[in-house]
């Protein structure tokens, strides 16, 4: 028992003289001395190796980083004053007023009176179909644009633009290419439009425009002609195909000769304004074919059609390759007639019966 009473009575004090006197910090860590590789003795701390510092200070490190933030900061400076130069150098440029103006000479509806060989800026909405009407029969379009969706139905043309870029168009009357007018549309964020453009045209240009059209129904005529095959289901169709088909080709049908003997009231078998004539006439056994040709003197297209040959004994009549002539230009018809018709025609009773039949 007295042993414990004395320990704790020595850790109180103990504890109360480390309190009253904190232990002297030491002025300096003791070194180390190193090791001598050789022959593993002591060296003393001022003798022994030590470790190389930096080259470079903390205060040169921070003005190293110091100076490249201050050159990036220049630069980015730089660059924004370039890029702020190129804006103002753009907006004040004369396509950016161009496009400006162009911008405020929005309409949804325009119209337009220009001459001929002159060019119109017109804005349109951007990625939206737009309407250009023109005084054209026939509108024709040129343009170097890919990407636009384009459409002309008689004098209207129909376009719808993608992007921001501009457009350039050429339009002029069809067959008149004196009549052609420049056009270039500027897309912009607006609804569509619909403008209408006059183009002057003179007599001249007129006429032209009257002229092309016709000669465009002409040779759609023709063309449709070309294309309509003429059905044959019975045998007398058939003989009529099989007979001229080798006169067309140059050649004789089976069972024909040539013969130059043709009666006068048969020279001239057709009812048509320009000169014709038969020239060749191929004998059968119990058909004819007069071969005839026909050429335009006059000063217009002239259309010839089968019914003109027509009469009492003709079995049919084929036009050979074309049924409008311009002018100057020659053909060949061929009209198959019925060798026997007239004889056939006399054999019959000029006099009626009277008799009742079988009622």
């Amino acid at each position: 028992m007295k042993i414990k009473v004395l320990a704790a009575t020595l850790a109180i004090a103990g504890s109360s003289a480390f309190a009253q006197q904190p232990p002297a910090q030491p002025e300096q860590m003791p070194q180390i001395p190193y090791l001598q590789e050789s022959n593993n003795q002591r060296i003393p701390v001022e003798d022994g190796y030590t470790p190389p510092s930096t080259n470079v200070e903390d205060s040169e490190l921070f003005n190293q980083v110091d100076e490249i933030r201050r050159q990036q900061e220049q630069y980015q400076a730089a660059m924004a004053a370039r890029e702020q130069y190129a804006a103002e150098q753009i907006a004040n440029s004369p396509g950016a007023k161009f496009l400006e103006q162009a911008r405020k000479m929005y309409k949804p509806s325009m119209a337009f009176d220009i001459e001929p060989k002159q060019s119109i800026v017109i804005p349109v909405g951007q990625g939206l179909l737009n309407t250009l009407s023109t005084n054209f029969t026939e509108l024709k379009v040129k343009t170097s644009d890919a990407r636009s969706v384009i459409e002309t139905e008689g004098g209207h043309l129909y376009i719808s633009i993608p992007d921001s870029n501009p457009v350039g168009l050429v339009i002029h009357e069809a067959g008149v290419k004196s009549s052609q007018v420049s056009i270039t549309l500027i897309p912009i964020d607006a609804p569509p439009v619909i403008a209408d453009i006059t183009v002057s045209m003179d007599d001249s240009m007129k006429r032209e425009s009257v002229a092309y059209q016709k000669k465009m129904k002409e040779e759609e005529a023709i063309n449709k002609a070309k294309a309509e095959r003429v059905p044959y289901s019975d045998k007398h169709t058939k003989r009529i195909i099989d007979l001229l088909t080798p006169v067309a080709q140059g050649d004789f049908p089976r069972g024909f000769t040539l013969s130059g003997d043709i009666p006068e009231d048969y020279r001239t078998p057709c009812r048509m304004a320009i000169p014709h004539r038969a020239a060749q006439r191929l004998l059968g056994g119990s058909e004819i074919i007069d071969v005839v040709g026909v050429k335009n003197t006059s000063d217009s297209t002239y259309m010839v059609r089968e019914e003109m040959c027509l009469s009492d004994d003709v079995i049919a009549v084929a036009l050979f390759k074309k049924s409008y002539l311009a002018p100057g230009e020659e053909m060949e018809l061929y009209i198959l007639r019925d060798k026997l018709y007239y004889e056939n025609v006399q054999r019959k009773a000029r006099r009626p019966r009277v008799t009742w039949g079988d009622e």
